[in-house]
């Protein structure tokens, strides 16, 4: 876990701790703290060279991600992989929410977000033919960008905060710790992305809502 955080001043704290929450998802996604792991700040501190207060709120604000939980009097501890039936869960509240929001602002997509999309999904293919080891964890932070752009289309703040704030965006943990995904799969799932773009393009809400339904429901354990 060689990555570096750029250490800051207390009126740059708030950045400490976002570069913090980045690389610590990062080494989840990438394998380097493996699921079910007992997470020891003061090392985390030492590998990127800060004190452990903005290392514990980056945990903190991990929570909400899904990828690390806590134990009172234990710490914090990277999340286990998912069961089958906790991930078809996972999948049957996140096409609920992705659809009926996405439905509301279906009519909202002007040019600037079929742009924004368009160059989200670009990187995304970008990130897949890297063969980085980093790839996963590049990849999945654009998807999740991807899909809360379109959530974003319903122009509703609190909708989009419940979104974030119940990681229905986040696969870090869904796809990465409980499915090999392989450059074939990441290519399947960019062309996805770019039906959606198109359909939202032509408001084409048939195949728009097809393909976004098989997009969610493409990764099975």
């Amino acid at each position: 876990m060689a990555q570096t955080v750029r250490k800051t001043s207390k009126i740059q704290e708030f950045s400490l701790v976002d570069q913090l929450v980045e690389a610590i998802r990062d080494a989840i996604v990438n394998g380097q703290l493996e699921p079910g792991s007992h997470i020891v700040i003061k090392k985390l501190a030492d590998t990127y060279g800060t004190s452990m207060i903005p290392v514990r709120e980056a945990l903190a604000r991990l929570l909400s991600s899904r990828l690390v939980r806590v134990e009172n009097n234990r710490g914090y501890f990277v999340a286990a992989k998912p069961s089958a039936a906790e991930f078809r869960q996972f999948v049957d509240a996140r096409e609920l929410f992705e659809t009926s929001v996405i439905g509301m602002g279906f009519d909202n997509a002007a040019p600037r977000a079929l742009r924004t999309l368009r160059a989200l999904n670009t990187k995304m293919e970008k990130a897949a033919q890297s063969g980085k080891r980093n790839r996963l964890a590049q990849w999945s932070s654009l998807n999740s960008a991807f899909h809360q752009t379109l959530i974003g289309l319903a122009r509703n703040t609190y909708l989009s905060n419940q979104y974030e704030d119940l990681s229905l965006g986040n696969l870090h943990l869904q796809l990465v710790m409980s499915y090999p995904l392989a450059f074939d799969d990441l290519q399947t799932l960019v062309e996805q992305h770019e039906t959606m773009i198109d359909a939202l393009e032509a408001q084409d809400r048939a195949t728009f809502f097809q393909t976004l339904a098989a997009h969610i429901r493409f990764v099975k354990i």
